[in-house]
């Protein structure tokens, strides 16, 4: 799974180069992200370019949100494709992220910085 970092102020931008998150790279996934953990991080997932999303894909993005909450940071979602959107609305996991259109909508919803 290859990442591409970008800040913008205090918020991390993460854009996911893979086409899938599923159990094939779900590991991976989780261990990059992991390096994003630390408590106050405000992280938005550019995921303009994931088109298919497997159960351990939703999982692994659910892992991370709420490890984040018990770390006083949050994570925001830019960029969904119809595809992967159409998922999360099947299995009603849309209740769980912030989901925007794109990353400046996303990076704005923080407001201002501390």
């Amino acid at each position: 799974m290859e990442f591409q970092l970008e800040q913008d102020g205090e918020v991390t931008v993460a854009h996911v180069y893979s086409e899938s998150l599923s159990v094939n790279n779900v590991k991976d996934f989780k261990s990059q992200m992991s390096d994003f953990m630390i408590p106050d991080a405000r992280i938005v997932l550019d995921m303009g370019r994931l088109k298919f999303m497997d159960s351990s894909g939703i999982g692994a993005l659910v892992a991370c949100a709420n490890e984040l909450n018990l770390l006083h940071g949050s994570l925001k979602l830019c960029n969904v494709t119809k595809q992967v959107r159409n998922l999360f609305e099947l299995v009603r996991v849309e209740r769980f992220f912030e989901v925007f259109e794109n990353r400046e909508e996303a990076v704005s919803s923080f407001g201002s910085t501390k």
